[in-house]
Formats: structure tokens, C-alpha cells, sequence
């Protein structure tokens, strides 16, 4: 029995040898786009080491690829990222905290409302800490801080640093929100707060301290987890390090145009005559918990006999509302 000819074959695929070169040659050309992609994608993950493919799209934007095809294409790679964990607790605190001023508040600009959080580096067989100070509107790390110990004073040096970013713009309607952390509830970080002007704010749980909790996953599982750190010098350098890629670099699907915080704080500066954009901070949602709405007017710090009697702040633009169903606070223009 005689073999088939090549047309014989293409007849039974009702298809043509130059239908077939066609093909290839469209093949071989989307397969150089998406080999292009990939090293794009290598190149970004030099410096984002946990940078996701569909975060990764916007930043390379690859020609001839849309993102559901780059997504794919670069899974079938191996380009995927496993998602980590963090289970090491940070927080000490002993129940007495300041009222949540800022869940479900509307804010328009800068210096509104800041969120902070410790977390854990594990370095060797020893714990350092980092603590990362967050402007909700846009994204920008304004203050951070890298320690071995879990006292105050690291704290206080982020807040510090976070004010000298902001140095000549006023802050005293900035709300300074936190877990319930005896850091941010010590007397000396409470008394940089108030001889600027600015009020405290703290959550129940976690997720209504959502911003600061990313911040901290996308620092240790997107930078410092893929770099050789063998060192506390060299942890510092490498968290300033992730520091200037988040705030320069890294795309923020959440702001407009998907920028990285400094581009959106330049176009806010430059766009005087445009309306900013309507932040709505919604946090994880939590459920209130034995939320009371009036008790917010009792302002005097939490623990007074002990720590003075600092008092609390609030901010000009917030209003205690009569209760209503949410139970929340709302700007007052």
C-alpha cells in the first residue's frame, strides 16, 4: 500500500500546504511575542520578586498578547506564584484602644487617614520587625522602620519619618489608625501624634486594618522573600530597597490609571484643576463588635490614670452623626 501524499493529507484536513505555512509562521511569530513576554516578566521580577502575572501585565503591557493570554501563557511556563502565609503574632495589646474613627469614612486627598502595622521578618533563628506607615489615599509608604525588639521606639522612628515625607503639609486632620498594639497606645508615640494635630484610630481585628496588612504581605512575599538576606544590616538596606519599588515602580490596580503611588501623588499635584477621586475605606468589613455609636464622643485616651491623661483628637472634617444603621462616621463639608 502506497503512502499518502502531502496533498492527499491536506485534502482529508481540508486545509492547503500554504494555509499550513501560514500557520507556522503565525505560530513561530505569537511564540517570540510570548517568549518576549516572559523575559519582560523575568527582568520585572529582578527587583518584584513576587510581582503576579496579572499585576505584571500592566507593568509590561507586552504587544500582541491581551491579559488573559499572558496570564495563561506564562502559568503554562511555570511563572506562577505560590501564595504564602504569615502565622507570627506582633501584636500585644491588653484590650484598651482608641475608637475606629475611619471604616467606611469617605476621604478626597492626601494626609486624611494613615494606616500602620508591625510585622515579623525571620531571619536565621532570630525575629526582627518591620513597621510600615501607609497613606490610604494613595498607596505611599510615607514611614517605616526595621528593629529587633517590638518596643515603641521603632514605631515612633516611622512616625517620625513619615512626617518629615510630609514635612510642610499640614496634617492636623490626619487620622493615624492602627491595630490595638501597646506600641501605638505608648505614651511617647501618642505624644508625637498630638503635637501635631493628629487623632488616633484603631480596629477590633485585622481586617478592618486592611491597607497596612497588605502592605506588610507585599513587602515579605513579593520583595524580601526572593532576595539573600543573611544579615540585619542587609535587611535594612533590602526593606529600603522594596520600599522604593513599591512607592515607584509597582502598579496599583486600585488607583487610577494603575500607577504607582508617587506617579498618582505627582498627578494629584499636577491636576489642580481636576476633581480628585472619592476614596471610600472599606477596609475588610468586619462585623462591629458590640459596636456603641455615641461612645466615640468620650475621646480621653484609653487608660488615662496611667499614662497622663493624653487626650484625644478629633479631626475638623469628621462628625459623630446621630446612630444610624451602620453606625459610622462621615465627612462634613
Amino acid at each position: 500500500m502506497n503512502s499518502p501524499s502531502n496533498e492527499e493529507v491536506y485534502a482529508v484536513l481540508d486545509t492547503s500546504r500554504q494555509a499550513l505555512s501560514q500557520f507556522m509562521c503565525r505560530r513561530e511569530a505569537y511564540d517570540d511575542v510570548v517568549y518576549s513576554a516572559e523575559g519582560m516578566l523575568l527582568a520585572h521580577r529582578a527587583d518584584h520578586g513576587g510581582l503576579g502575572l496579572e499585576k505584571a501585565y500592566f507593568m509590561i503591557q507586552p504587544e500582541g498578547l491581551g491579559r488573559d493570554a499572558f496570564v495563561r501563557e506564562m502559568t503554562f511556563l511555570g511563572h506562577s506564584l505560590e501564595q504564602k502565609r504569615n502565622y507570627h503574632r506582633t501584636t500585644r495589646s491588653n484590650g484598651l484602644r482608641y475608637p475606629n474613627l475611619v471604616k467606611l469614612l469617605t476621604i478626597i486627598g492626601l494626609n486624611r487617614v494613615w494606616q500602620s502595622d508591625t510585622t515579623y521578618y525571620h531571619l536565621g533563628d532570630r525575629y526582627y520587625y518591620l513597621t510600615f506607615i501607609i497613606d490610604v489615599y494613595s498607596r505611599l509608604i510615607v514611614g517605616y522602620s526595621v528593629s529587633d525588639n517590638l518596643k515603641a521606639k521603632a514605631n515612633i522612628e516611622a512616625l517620625k519619618m513619615a512626617l518629615r515625607c510630609r514635612k510642610g503639609m499640614d496634617v492636623r486632620e490626619l487620622i493615624f489608625h492602627s491595630d490595638g498594639g501597646s506600641q501605638y497606645r505608648s505614651e511617647a508615640f501618642v505624644e508625637v501624634l498630638r503635637s501635631q494635630g493628629i487623632s488616633s484610630s484603631m480596629c477590633m481585628i485585622a481586617l478592618d486594618n486592611a491597607y497596612a496588612e497588605k502592605l506588610n504581605d507585599v513587602i515579605k512575599n513579593e520583595y524580601l522573600s526572593y532576595w539573600q538576606i543573611d544579615n540585619f544590616v542587609k535587611l535594612k538596606r533590602c526593606v529600603k530597597k522594596a520600599v522604593d519599588n513599591y512607592n515607584k515602580v509597582r502598579h496599583h490596580g486600585q488607583l487610577p490609571m494603575r500607577v504607582a503611588p508617587l506617579e498618582f501623588e505627582h498627578y494629584l499635584s499636577d491636576s489642580k484643576t481636576q476633581k480628585p477621586p472619592v476614596l471610600l475605606i472599606r477596609d475588610g468589613q468586619a462585623e462591629e463588635l458590640e459596636y456603641q455609636p455615641m461612645a466615640a464622643q468620650n475621646l480621653t485616651y484609653p487608660g488615662s490614670g496611667a499614662f497622663g491623661g493624653t487626650s484625644q483628637i478629633l479631626p475638623a472634617f469628621v462628625k459623630l452623626g446621630l446612630p444610624k444603621e451602620d453606625g459610622q462616621l462621615a465627612l462634613s463639608f
